[in-house]
């Protein structure tokens, strides 16, 4: 049904290109047959997030990654498309999750930074680098300082489906090669759409 394409696979982890439009536990769920916690998945991207998705492969690989992620030694690199202008800089603002996702003070540790890359009437290409990875920390950051998405579906107050960040490149020490893994994932075809059309005129 999910056209969900591996980028990398090895003996202890696969790589997926995340399509839009798709809760991905779900549909792994019912692919991946382990005892790994979650299924071996080690990072999720909401419905409308595109991109990097790793499942790990065994439990060594599997409490190795999520000792990374404790101590923010994981660089994550996504593609934001937004409504308003910013130039570069940081936010370091905590997020707390219960039922919603809210900024609170005194919570987890979040920091996200940005960088424009290009510029068009009404719309801005965007890097955005985050050392952690709290439940819609770019979302909820960007919204806070009055930043939003290009039709953002979850804090916009138009409900559009519209394929505005991607998950697009990761690095960390990977013991297996002994050496810095990096890997980047190919934008959605909407994503290059949009940009064709708003950045190459």
């Amino acid at each position: 049904m999910y056209n969900i394409k591996i980028i990398y696979y090895d003996k202890n982890i696969i790589v997926i290109n995340k399509p839009f439009g798709i809760e991905i536990g779900k549909v792994l769920k019912n692919k991946i047959k382990n005892n790994l916690p979650n299924n071996g998945i080690l990072n999720r991207l909401d419905k409308y997030t595109t991109g990097i998705v790793l499942i790990a492969r065994n439990i060594l690989f599997y409490f190795y990654y999520k000792k990374l992620i404790l101590s923010n030694y994981i660089l994550k690199k996504y593609i934001a498309i937004t409504e308003k202008t910013f130039i570069k800089g940081f936010i370091n603002l905590s997020i707390f999750k219960k039922k919603n996702v809210i900024i609170k003070k005194n919570s987890k540790k979040s920091i996200s930074y940005y960088k424009t890359i290009k510029q068009a009437k009404n719309i801005n290409l965007n890097y955005i680098y985050i050392k952690t990875g709290r439940t819609h920390q770019i979302r909820k950051h960007l919204n806070y300082c009055e930043i939003l998405l290009k039709n953002d579906y979850y804090y916009s107050k138009r409900k559009i489906f519209l394929n505005t960040l991607h998950y697009k490149k990761i690095s960390f020490y990977y013991p297996s090669i002994m050496k810095n893994f990096t890997l980047s994932c190919n934008l959605s075809k909407e994503m290059k759409k949009i940009f064709l059309i708003n950045f190459l005129k």
